[in-house]
């Protein structure tokens, strides 16, 4: 399991580089729209035992308030332009919630490991 997680962590980071990279593209084509929110990646040596689960909880909660502001610009409430970095933006939020439901399914919560397997 925990290389499953170390996997979907990655992935998930690279995710959120893609969304970094359209957040930007958004923003700048957007100056009169609030810019989307910022969504950090956990960072290429997290240790899985004790900062995935100390950092877990802020990154999910970045994930849900980026997929809120898709769903805004969505509803049209946010008045952005429906552009191929808008497309980006909406498809790397996409991604990043399912790595998130992914990573959620594994479980971030530091288990004790009393055999010494890893369980992958």
């Amino acid at each position: 399991m925990r290389i499953r997680l170390r996997l979907l962590l990655t992935s998930f980071n690279k995710a959120v580089m893609d969304y970094a990279l359209a957040r930007l593209e958004v923003a700048s084509a957007n100056p009169g729209v609030p810019s989307p929110p910022v969504v950090n990646r956990l960072g290429p040596y997290l240790r899985l035992d004790d900062d995935l689960a100390a950092r877990w909880p802020a990154a999910l909660g970045q994930v849900g308030v980026a997929a809120d502001y898709v769903a805004g610009g969505v509803a049209g409430s946010l008045r952005i332009k429906q552009d191929l970095a808008w497309g980006r933006l909406a498809q790397a939020v996409k991604m990043i919630q399912q790595f998130a439901e992914s990573i959620e399914w594994i479980g971030v919560e530091p288990k004790a490991n009393a055999t010494g397997e890893d369980g992958a």
